[in-house]
């Protein structure tokens, strides 16, 4: 079967006219490109694909890379292969193509040797090689898979990373078959069909395993199939995948594109069997949300939502009875509904909601009373028996109110959103950004988990002045002019600016955004300041973050800016005017309910 399929790619033509492919990685080379070309819709009117520049960048940038097993040594056969099929064309037209060869040619190399791009048959056909077998006997290739007692890893890899790659592949592999096969039908081509219908009557998956084969290992793909199928598990190994696809969910819910990153947990912990605990984890959720035999009450839904915003946290411990109360639409002031809580040591399973004080401190609502406190009872016991249901895999957590991940619970939520390419640092990676990259990830992380990391991020650097100076520098400049730049700014108040050195907040107090900051701290340590030397607009946006724009009653907030708008020279128009040109977005924002005229 791997012999006849795409038989009319003009590969044995191709081979005539250029020698120099015709040993074997070079022979497989010339295969694989014609073969991609043609299934890709090349016109083969000449007795060859043709490239075309996006002919050319696809093939090089993503169906090699997802279906071609090459040596470093024997990457420059394939953008060559081009090359020598872009030599019949006119002059322009080859100028055109060859461009496109040289520029995708470097990324062709980097994405051949991106592990992220690894799929089980190119991965066991890279290790065959290293080992010496040779990848064009079959015999030779059964008998290396018959050898190994499980499957082995790239470094920094997971089983479903390769798995998922695999799926990806096949799909995109299968796709191109059956279009190619269509077309042919629908609009005969005169160089012959590529796919014949005893051919397709085999099955997509049979012709597709057969050009696995032979771009990457003879009776690979086959065995991978068969006897060896537990060297390449699919997607039917992996359970807890469906618990992976609800968390990416929820990180599109809250930041629409899997690319945002998570603030890395406060501890790190390896689990043993990470994929074993997943499916436990999965398994528990599975059973909550209905799936199962019991009833998991009005939050079992949620579990996977607990999971996530745990995560999401930094993996600190949240309350019940707070994330009880924000299910019932009950008001919690958002400087405190991300705040860690203490937790206590372990002591009775039974749950007891927080007294009336305590609900106050936790919420940020004064005036709670025992009333209310009674309301939020039934809810928080609700919400407490989801929590111990996941707590009995062992991941979860709860003493007291208080409930979390454990240190193989955060390993575990850690790699299901990682399977699903969510980006999940650790914090020696967020350590490595630069100043521009973690503001921009910051700005969007609960308070505590922000402050810890940028807190580390000039640890690591020693303090030093020049840390300072570039973490300032990119708090002014990420979202500067769009309407984020206020929660960028918001920054400011995680950092601890009694570590800042002197040298980096005198060279700070020119800043247009941080230098009233700045004034403040060097004043309260004692050092003389010049007022000068602080713009107009630090000290504009200094008043306009400092009111309460995002709670308490709107007559409070308007009592805040006339008490601001009476010490600034000019009164309130001169200090609008000066907020509006510091931050216009956040100015109408904040100003605008308030009745305040604006420019």
């Amino acid at each position: 079967m791997a012999e006849i399929v795409l038989t009319n790619t003009g590969l044995d033509a191709f081979l005539a006219a250029h020698p120099e492919f015709r040993g074997p990685a070079a022979a497989r080379a010339a295969d694989a490109v014609l073969s991609l070309l043609a299934l890709r819709g090349a016109d083969r009117d000449t007795g060859v694909p043709e490239p075309t520049p996006a002919l050319v960048k696809r093939l090089l940038v993503e169906d090699l890379p997802a279906f071609v097993c090459a040596a470093p040594g024997e990457l420059d056969t394939y953008p060559a292969v081009l090359r020598a099929l872009a030599g019949r064309f006119a002059a322009e037209r080859r100028r055109r193509v060859e461009g496109v060869i040289g520029e995708a040619a470097p990324d062709f190399a980097r994405a051949m040797s991106d592990p992220g791009n690894l799929t089980w048959p190119r991965w066991y056909a890279q290790l065959l090689r290293a080992d010496g077998t040779d990848p064009a006997d079959p015999g030779a290739v059964r008998d290396w898979l018959a050898r190994l007692d499980g499957p082995p890893l790239p470094d920094g890899m997971r089983r479903a990373d390769l798995m998922g790659r695999t799926a990806l592949a096949d799909v995109l592999l299968a796709e191109a078959l059956t279009r190619a096969y269509v077309r042919d039908a629908e609009h005969p081509p005169t160089a012959g069909p590529l796919l014949g219908d005893h051919d397709v009557a085999q099955g997509i998956g049979t012709v597709a395993a057969a050009l696995l084969d032979r771009w990457t290992a003879a009776g690979l793909a086959e065995g991978l199939a068969g006897e060896y199928a537990h060297l390449a598990p699919g997607p039917d190994d992996f359970p807890h995948l469906v618990l992976a696809d609800a968390l990416l969910d929820e990180h599109l819910d809250y930041y629409g594109d899997s690319s945002v990153p998570l603030p890395p947990p406060e501890t790190e912990a390896a689990a043993d069997d990470v994929e074993a605990d997943a499916d436990r984890l999965a398994a528990a959720v599975d059973a909550l949300e209905g799936t199962g035999q019991e009833d998991a009450g009005p939050y079992g839904g949620e579990a996977a939502h607990l999971l996530y915003t745990l995560y999401q946290r930094g993996c600190s411990a949240e309350s019940v009875a707070r994330r009880a109360a924000e299910f019932e639409d009950w008001t919690v002031d958002p400087d405190l509904e991300d705040a860690p809580v203490t937790v206590p040591p372990p002591a009775s399973p039974a749950y007891t909601t927080p007294t009336a004080g305590e609900l106050a401190r936790l919420l940020g609502t004064p005036g709670i009373t025992d009333t209310d406190r009674a309301r939020l009872d039934k809810p928080a016991r609700e919400l407490a028996a989801v929590v111990d249901r996941l707590a009995a895999t062992g991941l979860v957590f709860r003493y007291g109110d208080a409930f979390g991940l454990t240190p193989r619970g955060c390993a575990v939520v850690r790699y299901l959103l990682a399977v699903r390419r969510v980006e999940v640092p650790d914090a020696a990676e967020t350590a490595r950004w630069d100043a521009a990259t973690l503001v921009a990830a910051a700005e969007g992380w609960p308070q505590a988990p922000a402050a810890r990391v940028l807190a580390d991020w000039t640890a690591v650097r020693g303090g030093a002045q020049e840390a300072w100076g570039d973490l300032l520098d990119a708090v002014r400049t990420v979202n500067a002019g769009t309407s984020d730049a206020a929660s960028t700014r918001a920054l400011l108040g995680l950092l601890d600016w009694s570590a800042a050195p002197v040298g980096a907040l005198r060279a700070a107090l020119a800043d247009p955004v941080a230098g009233a900051r700045a004034e403040a701290e060097l004043t309260a340590r004692g050092e003389p300041v010049d007022p000068a030397a602080v713009p107009a607009a630090a000290r504009a946006l200094a008043v306009l973050d400092g009111l309460p724009g995002k709670k308490g009653p709107l007559e409070a907030r308007r009592t805040a800016f006339d008490a601001a708008a009476a010490r600034w020279p000019g009164g309130s128009a001169a200090l609008v005017a000066a907020m509006t040109a510091a931050d216009p977005h956040e100015t109408v924002r904040v100003l605008k309910p308030l009745g305040v005229s604006l420019p």
